[in-house]
């Protein structure tokens, strides 16, 4: 625990559902979304964990790959779609336990989940996420604030960092 760091200097109502907005503000915007995504990968995978429950462990492999996996992800849609954390939360945090139930699935009973059963869950939240997006945004038109954040949201887990 960093104990030098204070938060008595953050102006009031600027951390909101685990994410410290006053980062936002930095000069450098690359830093900054590298600090958010970090905080958002920490929420996802406390939603992971609720998805897994006590049922398996995660074996430290998955972990790492799966961390990796979607920072990239992250950073990407974040550097193409800006600091949207605060209103995708729920939905990112939702897919993020279903990626838990997933693993647990497709580790078929093992007490852990290794890395193939985390890399066969992402798979399968990643094919949801762009099955989901595509089909909200087809249903509304594209001036829809709804359907884009329906889209945008898809992208969190789906944003390939190589375009």
């Amino acid at each position: 625990m960093n104990t030098d760091t204070t938060r008595q200097n953050v102006p009031a109502g600027t951390i909101a559902h685990g994410y410290d907005q006053s980062i936002a503000g930095a000069p450098d915007e690359t830093l900054a979304h590298q600090r958010a995504v970090d905080a958002i990968l920490d929420d996802c995978f406390l939603s992971i964990g609720q998805g897994i429950g006590l049922r398996a462990t995660l074996d430290f492999d998955a972990v790492v790959w799966v961390r990796t996996n979607f920072r990239a992800k992250f950073l990407a849609a974040m550097g193409h779609f800006g600091n949207r954390w605060v209103e995708d939360r729920a939905t990112v945090t939702a897919v993020a336990l279903m990626l838990g139930e997933r693993a647990v699935r497709h580790a078929n009973g093992a007490a852990s989940i290794n890395l193939d059963a985390a890399m066969q869950a992402s798979a399968d939240v990643e094919r949801y996420c762009q099955l989901h997006s595509a089909r909200r945004s087809a249903a509304r038109t594209r001036t829809s604030s709804e359907s884009a954040t329906a889209m945008i949201a898809g992208y969190w887990c789906t944003w390939d960092p190589k375009h």
